[in-house]
């Protein structure tokens, strides 16, 4: 595991570029669509003939989930609520527009559980950060990365849990993978019963990235 201070040590537009198959789970992401590198690093993956797919699980400017307000409390302290409003709309408009110009790859899926925390999958990479009550936001903290078999973790999600042969580093990685697939789906669980009611486009995507 890599393990660094401030998100910008990863160059996550160079990982997005080269990506195949591609998770995000922030919430909010008006940084990114203030970003020209980031922008410029999703519609060159988007534009690939070997691109895959792209989920976005994404925070909508009129959710009324009672989480909302505190989560964005925490997500951007010491900014005004009309500012923390005008991030969201800015984000929601980028991946809105990122999905609506590219229909056949991207999937947009509105946040309803409440975010543990963020995480990007980007093929077989994963990064995770954490979100805190703090002065200094998410992007300034500690952030991980690892490499794991992400296909063969999604099918353990629709599972309902790891199998028993798992490692502790490989349930580990899970659990941040079940994170994004849990966000991705609607029902409360994705264990076999419900998952077998889903909608294609909501069964988190297995193939290999």
């Amino acid at each position: 595991m890599k393990l660094v201070v401030g998100i910008d040590q990863l160059d996550t537009p160079a990982l997005f570029a080269a990506g195949r198959r591609i998770i995000l789970h922030a919430a909010v992401y008006g940084a990114f669509a203030r970003s020209r590198p980031h922008r410029d690093a999703l519609t060159t993956a988007l534009s690939r003939p070997d691109f895959e797919r792209l989920d976005i699980i994404v925070l909508e400017p009129e959710s009324r989930e009672p989480w909302v307000r505190p989560f964005l409390d925490a997500l951007r302290f010491g900014i005004s609520t009309q500012a923390t409003d005008d991030e969201v709309a800015l984000s929601h408009r980028y991946m809105s527009e990122l999905a609506a110009g590219h229909p056949d790859k991207v999937r947009l899926h509105p946040a309803r559980r409440l975010p543990c925390l963020p995480v990007l999958i980007v093929d077989d990479v994963i990064i995770f950060g954490q979100y805190a009550h703090s002065g200094a936001h998410a992007p300034q903290g500690f952030w991980g990365m690892i490499r794991a078999d992400v296909p063969t973790l999604l099918s353990w999600t629709m599972a309902g849990k790891p199998p028993a042969h798992a490692d502790e580093e490989a349930v580990a990685a899970f659990r941040l993978v079940n994170e994004c697939a849990r966000a991705m789906c609607a029902c409360r669980s994705l264990a076999p019963d419900s998952a077998r009611n889903l909608d294609l486009r909501d069964r988190p995507a297995t193939t290999a990235p």
